[in-house]
C-alpha cells in the first residue's frame, strides 16, 4: 500500500520529526495516508516528539489534507520547490 516515515532530530531544545507518507495510487483517496500518519504521530508523541514538519509540493492537495489532519500548517518557507508545513509549538 505504501509507507510513512519520520526523521527525528534534537534541535537543542526538543525533538522534531520531519514526517512523510507515500501511498500507491491504487490505494489513494481512502484515508489510509491520514490514518497511518496519525498512528505514527501518536507513537512519536508517546516517545517524546512534540514538534512536526512535512514538505509538500504546492499542487499536491491530497498530501496537504493529510498534513492538515495532523494539525500541520503551511509556512512561507520552501525547500526544493516544496512548502514546509509545521505543527504549532507545544
Amino acid at each position: 500500500m505504501g509507507f510513512v516515515q519520520a526523521t527525528v532530530e534534537d534541535d537543542g531544545s526538543s525533538l522534531v520529526a520531519d514526517i512523510a507518507w507515500v501511498i500507491s495510487p491504487k490505494w489513494q483517496e481512502q484515508g489510509i495516508a491520514s490514518e497511518a500518519a496519525q498512528a505514527m504521530v501518536t507513537w512519536l508523541r508517546s516517545h517524546g516528539v512534540h514538534r512536526f514538519t512535512a514538505h509538500i509540493h504546492p499542487h499536491h492537495r491530497a498530501s496537504m489534507k493529510v498534513a492538515q489532519n495532523q494539525a500541520l500548517h503551511a509556512t512561507p518557507s520552501k525547500r526544493d520547490g516544496e512548502t514546509r508545513w509545521k505543527s504549532q509549538q507545544p
